[in-house]
């Protein structure tokens, strides 16, 4: 009978151990890593998220057997085309700045033309000046002398030679005289005129010319220099 006991007690034992070590054997096996937990969790890629960079393309050095005279004549040809560039462009601004300096002589060749023109205009404008000064002065001096004749004329003898200047046309002329001779006998020639609209229309102008201010001369324009 005690024999039975400690068989029992001793199975008890062994399942009781063997139990343990089943329970350590699954909760080793279901405990997590922590290499997992240190990694990051992955994550669906976002449509918003900046594509990423690629690398570039590396350069591949020339193969080991690579004849160094056809890399040469590469570089040598590449060369050649860009100073064949080169070259081109700076014919077509050569081209466009012996465009521009023609433009400019064409410019200044009609700048002078115009400063010759212009001087020879004004030349003529000084001469035409001193020509009308020159008649102004003659017909004055004329003016002059017709009203000194006049002036001592009997007023019923000048007075159809001033009636016979309006009818012609000539009646700035009559008034001119009129104005030069003394008061006194013009204002006889108009009374014996025995035509009162033809006299008020000759007193109206020799008042006009006599309170007229005298004409300003007009100084001649500076010729520019010839560029």
């Amino acid at each position: 009978m005690k024999n039975f006991l400690i068989l029992g007690l001793l199975a008890l034992f062994l399942f009781s151990v063997s139990a343990a070590l089943s329970l350590w054997l699954n909760q080793s096996r279901n405990a997590p890593d922590p290499a997992d937990k240190a990694a990051p969790k992955s994550r669906a890629p976002d449509p918003k998220d900046p594509p990423e960079p690629k690398p570039l393309p590396k350069a591949e050095p020339p193969p080991p057997g690579a004849d160094s005279a056809a890399i040469l004549s590469d570089r040598e040809a590449r060369l050649a085309r860009r100073s064949a560039q080169v070259e081109l462009v700076m014919k077509d601004i050569q081209s466009q700045r012996d465009a521009v300096e023609a433009t400019l002589r064409q410019v200044n060749s009609e700048l002078k033309a115009v400063a010759a023109r212009t001087g020879e205009l004004d030349g003529q404008a000084a001469d035409l000046k001193k020509k009308l000064a020159e008649v102004e002065l003659s017909e004055a001096k004329n003016i002059g002398e017709m009203a000194a004749r006049y002036d001592t004329m009997a007023a019923e003898s000048a007075a159809p030679i001033f009636r016979q200047m309006a009818d012609s046309g000539q009646l700035d002329t009559a008034v001119k005289i009129l104005a030069r001779m003394k008061p006194r006998n013009a204002a006889q020639v108009l009374a014996a005129l025995g035509d009162t609209a033809l006299a008020t229309q000759l007193t109206d102008r020799m008042l006009r010319l006599r309170t007229a201010p005298p004409p300003v001369p007009v100084p001649a324009l500076p010729v520019p220099p010839a560029p």
